[in-house]
């Protein structure tokens, strides 16, 4: 299943990056928009985008 999800600074909603978030999923694991926005998050941290406290993840649902 796969998801874009925008990362933005909190403080004055800047989009940082946009992910597409490709999560697999089975009989055990059924990602929920949650699973997509930490997944971006941790993403960010990696390519070194900003401090974790300074950035948040939203799914666009269209």
């Amino acid at each position: 299943m796969k998801r874009v999800v925008d990362v933005f600074k909190n403080r004055g909603r800047e989009l940082v990056w946009t992910y597409v978030v490709h999560l697999q999923n089975d009989d055990d694991f059924h990602p929920g928009q949650l699973d997509f926005e930490l997944e971006a998050l941790r993403l960010s941290q990696i390519d070194k985008r900003g401090l974790a406290s300074e950035l948040s993840a939203k799914v666009r649902l269209n």
